[in-house]
């Protein structure tokens, strides 16, 4: 069964799907916010581990690309965001 968990990283608080593989006996992420993002730990501790890890490292990469990212809860996390401003790029 699919569990729906909240994972905290610096770049804001992002839903994970979890779930257990009976077949092959490991726990699978799915991540809504970046699609096609899969990974596998032996536990559901493991999991939100390596669910956090893998969130930031998107999140960086589409940083370092120039994007803004918006996690779950509708935060705005990126280089050019300012306090008090708000400019969208298309």
């Amino acid at each position: 069964m699919k569990k729906k968990y909240l994972i905290k990283t610096k770049y804001g608080e992002y839903y994970v799907l979890i779930w257990f593989g009976v077949r092959e006996k490991v726990c699978f992420v799915s991540i809504s916010a970046f699609p096609g993002v899969l990974t596998e730990a032996r536990s559901i501790a493991e999991a939100k581990r390596y669910a956090a890890d893998v969130i930031e490292l998107q999140c960086l990469a589409a940083i370092d690309e120039g994007k803004l990212v918006v996690d779950d809860t509708k935060r705005i996390y990126g280089k050019r965001v300012h306090s008090g401003a708000f400019e969208l790029f298309a």
